[in-house]
């Protein structure tokens, strides 16, 4: 059975110019495992008019359908539901900008459990090595992108409350949909298990008197703190955030000037809270700890400048809804949220395609390794490969050193 009918094909190349259908097809979008949390599919839609021809390339990103415990998995953490909401309500309210002003792949047509997006790599944008770390000019690009997009909920609060005459916010009327599942705790605790075993192992700290009795309590409570922070805040304006912003959610492409444009993709773990979160997560996805001493304080500023003309663009001055001072303040409390986010997801992302595939495709590990155990995954990857070794252990070792050791 076809993911898409005839009429659903029509619908989408409506919206160019081309407009008989010659026939269309469906593969697999890549060799490799694009994301965890769907399957990525490129359409092939061949058009014909006047007796010219072309092929439009597509991105469709649609429920699991060879494994079923992931499919499952995703429909209890309501991960499509979330991000179906998203684009097909919430975000028709958020200006998408055009050039340098997009911020997302532009949606041509969506269903409950299937989505079809422009594929940004047919106009120049690549994804960056998720193996690597990004460079000041790429991750300043996607923080002037994330700016964009949080200003985008601040602008439409504002006018959605001038319009109502009273204070209105987007969790008044999203909230079942921006809050973290409780489904997902599992994930959680399983990459707080992950972490703690890793140091066992690998951390330079590890034979020092108490350190794994400190690791085994403080590992528990930063997790704690991190999921409390995944909701509203009373001390700033809040946002719909990302959340999940390493690399293949980010597109990079590098424009005549050399500067570098970013757009930012899925929107399924979307949560409303401080806008901080995104800027410290992605920060800790992206980067090594050297580049986040010498930098963070300068991706701060591109923050504020880019978030400031957004708003100034429709009228709004950014010192009514939040000050830079706030800003640093509420990034300082982000940071437990980033690295353990980052702590999450770095020894995943760092994986090599193999070993991704064979942990999060194949079905009989996938359900161990999001719900039970990943420390044996890690552990053996980090013995046969230094290059994952430091990249892991970097990060861990930077959580002893902010809160182990300077609460002790």
């Amino acid at each position: 059975m076809d993911l898409l009918n005839l009429s659903e094909i029509q619908t989408i190349v409506n919206q160019y110019e081309f407009s008989k259908v010659v026939a269309w097809n469906i593969e697999d979008y890549s060799d490799k495992l694009v994301g965890y949390l769907g399957d990525h599919l490129r359409l092939r839609i061949r058009l014909n008019r006047d007796g010219i021809d072309k092929e439009l390339k597509l991105f469709i990103k649609c429920m699991p359908r060879n494994n079923k415990w992931k499919a499952q998995y995703i429909e209890e953490l309501t991960f499509f539901r979330k991000e179906y909401v998203m684009l097909s309500k919430l975000f028709k309210n958020f200006q998408d900008g055009e050039d340098t002003n997009r911020w997302r792949a532009k949606l041509l047509y969506i269903r409950q459990d299937l989505f079809v997006f422009e594929d940004v790599t047919e106009i120049g944008y690549v994804m960056p090595d998720y193996r690597l770390t990004m460079n000041y000019e790429q991750l300043s690009a996607v923080i002037c992108t994330i700016a964009k997009f949080h200003a985008k909920s601040l602008i439409y609060e504002e006018r959605k409350s001038k319009e109502l005459n009273k204070t209105y916010r987007i969790w008044d009327e999203y909230s079942e949909y921006l809050t973290e599942p409780k489904k997902s705790q599992s994930w959680r605790d399983t990459g707080a298990k992950a972490v703690i075993d890793f140091l066992k192992v690998f951390s330079k700290y590890k034979s020092q008197t108490d350190y794994m009795k400190y690791v085994e309590v403080v590992i528990p409570m930063l997790y704690d703190c991190a999921a409390n922070l995944m909701k509203p805040r009373t001390e700033c304006r809040n946002v719909v955030i990302h959340r999940d912003l390493w690399a293949n959610n980010i597109f990079l492409k590098k424009l005549d000037n050399e500067q570098y444009h970013s757009l930012i993709i899925d929107f399924q773990t979307v949560l409303y809270c401080s806008p901080m979160l995104d800027l410290s997560s992605v920060i800790y996805f992206n980067t090594s700890r050297s580049f986040r001493d010498l930098n963070t304080d300068k991706l701060l500023e591109v923050y504020y400048a880019i978030l400031s003309d957004e708003l100034k663009s429709v009228g709004i001055d950014v010192k009514n809804i939040i000050d830079k001072k706030t800003i640093t303040k509420s990034y300082q409390q982000s940071i437990v949220f980033g690295i353990t986010q980052a702590a999450l997801i770095v020894p995943i992302i760092a994986m090599s395609d193999e070993a991704r595939e064979s942990s999060f495709e194949n079905p009989e590990s996938c359900e161990k390794v999001n719900t039970v155990s990943r420390s044996e995954e890690f552990i053996h990857l980090a013995r046969n490969d230094e290059d994952y070794r430091k990249r892991v252990i970097e990060l861990f070792d930077e959580i002893s050193d902010r809160y182990i050791f300077l609460s002790t």
